[in-house]
């Protein structure tokens, strides 16, 4: 029995990945694009970030808010708290995505990121990754966003800095 979950386990865990890698065998052109307008939001959200060349991973968690005229903003709570704000000129990179993409205004993106989408009933996949002329290629390999009503997950995966898994929940 226990040989036989740790198999079904198995298995679960390589689907998962192979589905947000799936996304990128669907490059679209954005006015296939189906996802509704996000809304001002207030989650719980969970963060795991994997560092380069060790078997460590960083875990926190906090309070994450997204108000669509202000912006993204991360209030972590553990391990330390601290709040990152990604309204502000320097950090106004991920808000456009998320806004961009709450908007269905892809004009900014597309300069940037060539786009893959995948929907099964009520979810969707957007894949990106940055174009080969583009600031974002030195650093990202691509962004996997998760999302039905609102964003579930997302996966920002680096070319040299390890990746970012986030997960929100309780969302109001």
């Amino acid at each position: 029995m226990k040989k036989l979950f740790i198999t079904l386990l198995s298995f679960l865990i390589i689907s998962a990945a192979n589905a947000s890698e799936e996304v990128f065998n669907h490059k679209v052109s954005t006015d296939v694009i189906e996802i509704a307008p996000f809304r001002d939001v207030v989650c719980k959200f969970e963060q795991e970030k994997t560092i380069p060349a060790s078997n460590a991973t960083i875990k926190s968690g906090g309070d994450f808010r997204f108000v669509l005229k202000k912006g993204v903003i991360f209030e972590t709570l553990y391990p330390v708290k601290y709040t990152t704000s990604y309204t502000s000129k320097e950090n106004k990179y991920v808000n456009d995505i998320i806004v961009g993409i709450s908007k269905k205004n892809f004009s900014q993106i597309e300069k940037t990121f060539d786009i893959h989408y995948m929907k099964q009933n009520e979810k969707w996949v957007l894949g990106l990754i940055p174009k080969a002329d583009s600031p974002a290629a030195l650093q990202l390999k691509n962004i996997i966003i998760f999302g039905q009503k609102d964003i579930d997950r997302i996966y920002i995966n680096t070319i040299n800095n390890g990746s970012t898994k986030l997960k929100f929940s309780d969302c109001q």
